[in-house]
């Protein structure tokens, strides 16, 4: 809250362009000289206040939540020029972080300045000249869905926070509010996707494409009850989850999930390794992507203003030398050695996730924590630089934040004991694809869906909250067991003292200076580890 969420109002005023849309609107051009009092007026206004949204969505503010959720799982390691590179990430792998971890604040500040963005533009719609059929309700469901997703990442993130729907007359009502409860913020995110859902188009035209379609709401809706069901309902002692007239149930998430199937909107990209081409984004397997652009040629390095795939150098190679393709990255959040061996021999998605410097390149920093691997899907190309500002904020690699696969997946998952038989064909669409009609498989467990789900969605950020939605303890033998080294390893003391901490579940804590910007008492640690 504090300065940065009431700043927000100005941004939007300005009409922050370049954020998550489609090419015409990442090329929006900003608004200046507007002021509120005279602004959400025209349908023209009304997209690029909701522009504003979509940026707060993509934003990576020294935080990116699939980079630091790859780092707590078993599926990479920090990394970094040394222990003390990037703190706030170290602190997450050693499950130590504080309450001046400087990802958990930029993360809990990007979460409520998007609120605040979607909360002005639901607050104003009523007042522009809507000329276009069902354009209002459109633009209100894709509000209402990012509202929805930034406290999905707050209600993981923190366990505990302020909901806010509306825009408070002045800072001191916002330092005063109370802290909602696990139940009441997953009951409004589920009231934002149902309704969200009801509006939102099927189909996303070609000039459209970053905008939120309603299968993008049923698939998140999918994502956030399985975490529900496997990590809220045992560990926060949660029930059912409502928006407070209509339960959402397996039943009722099986039905969303057999729609996005049989709508005909999506479907996987034959040849794995294309789907992460550059130059095959926004392709049939993509339901929800974050869209980069280096159009605003930043150089700034203040985090709200960088438009392009920022965390693309995160990941890459130190220094490297050999393969004229690799940017020199920073060596953040590399692959364990846990994740290289769970694919199979004969599994080619293994070296479509996994660069192997050791192989690709004749000589590199084998920086902290170096395993010889790096995010191959993610990771900046030096084809791809942009043209102006600072190459390391402009790559226009997009993030595919929930693809086709992961629907069949949630589905042969949510299917397993009700039809083994439509969940074994879901689940060998997804295996097959990759690895021929060889590898179909004749019946599956669950076991078998966590290594399909492993090694297809690896560098995605998903392996984390599969983790935790299988509990505490199921997360604590997989991360542990990623700390134990291949013989021989020569920087072995690089992994000590990072072992698992059931106490954290998953989660961050509150910034400590958003406690000492409210009034006494208003926020207060959730997480049993920051107590």
């Amino acid at each position: 809250m504090k300065r940065n969420l009431l700043y927000a109002a100005t941004l939007v005023a300005l009409g922050l362009a370049g954020s998550s849309c489609s090419k015409s609107f990442l090329e929006l051009e900003p608004k200046t000289g507007q002021v509120e009092a005279n602004y959400y007026k025209t349908e023209e206004q009304a997209l690029l206040a909701l522009t504003a949204v979509y940026d707060a969505y993509s934003v990576q503010n020294w935080q990116f939540v699939p980079t630091m959720s790859d780092i707590y799982s078993d599926d990479a390691f920090c990394g970094g020029s040394n222990a003390n590179d990037m703190s706030q990430f170290q602190e997450i792998e050693m499950f130590n972080m504080t309450p001046e971890n400087n990802a958990a604040n930029d993360l809990w500040n990007r979460c409520y300045s998007g609120i605040y963005r979607a909360n002005l533009f639901l607050q104003k719609q009523d007042g522009i000249d809507w000329k276009t059929d069902g354009l209002k309700e459109r633009m209100e469901a894709e509000a209402l869905f990012l509202r929805a997703y930034f406290y999905w990442d707050l209600v993981r993130h923190y366990g505990s926070v302020p909901v806010i729907t509306t825009v408070l007359p002045s800072v001191e009502d916002y330092k005063g509010l109370p802290q909602n409860t696990p139940a009441e913020i997953f009951t409004q995110i589920a009231k934002d996707l149902l309704l969200a859902a009801d509006k939102l188009p099927v189909s996303i035209t070609a000039s459209e494409k970053g905008r939120v379609s309603k299968a993008a709401a049923q698939a998140l809706i999918a994502r956030i009850y399985l975490y529900h069901e496997g990590f809220a309902k045992p560990v926060l002692g949660q029930s059912a989850w409502s928006d407070g007239s209509k339960t959402i149930d397996k039943t009722y998430v099986q039905g969303l999930l057999e729609s996005i199937i049989s709508s005909n909107q999506y479907s996987l990209v034959s040849n794995y390794a294309e789907l992460w081409s550059w130059e095959n984004q926004n392709n049939e397997e993509s339901i929800l992507e974050i869209q980069y652009s280096e159009k605003a040629k930043s150089g700034d390095w203040g985090g709200w203003n960088i438009n392009g795939n920022f965390s693309s150098v995160w990941i890459g190679p130190r220094n490297p030398v050999g393969d004229p393709t690799a940017y020199p990255g920073w060596s953040f959040a590399v692959p364990s050695w846990s994740l290289a061996n769970e694919f199979e021999s004969s599994d080619p998605r293994k070296d479509v996730a996994l660069y192997n410097a050791d192989v690709k390149l004749t000589s590199y920093t084998h920086a902290f924590m170096n395993t010889g691997y790096f995010n191959k899907k993610y990771m900046a190309l030096s084809t791809y630089i942009g043209t102006g500002g600072d190459a390391a904020h402009n790559f226009p690699r997009n993030f595919v934040d929930i693809r086709y696969a992961d629907v069949l997946m949630m589905a042969a998952e949510l299917f397993l004991t009700d039809n083994p038989s439509k969940a074994l064909g879901y689940f060998n669409q997804v295996r097959t694809r990759a690895m021929g009609n060889v590898a179909a498989k004749t019946s599956i467990t669950l076991d078998d869906i966590y290594h399909e789900r492993r090694v297809e969605f690896a560098g995605e950020g998903l392996r984390k909250w599969d983790l935790l939605r299988r509990g505490n303890d199921y997360a604590a033998q997989k991360i542990n067991a990623s700390f134990v080294l291949p013989s021989g390893t020569t920087n072995a003391n690089d992994f000590l003292g990072r072992t698992f901490k059931a106490e954290t579940w998953g989660m961050f804590p509150i910034p400590a200076g958003e406690i000492r910007n409210t009034n006494q008492g208003s926020l207060s640690q959730f997480v049993p580890a920051y107590k």
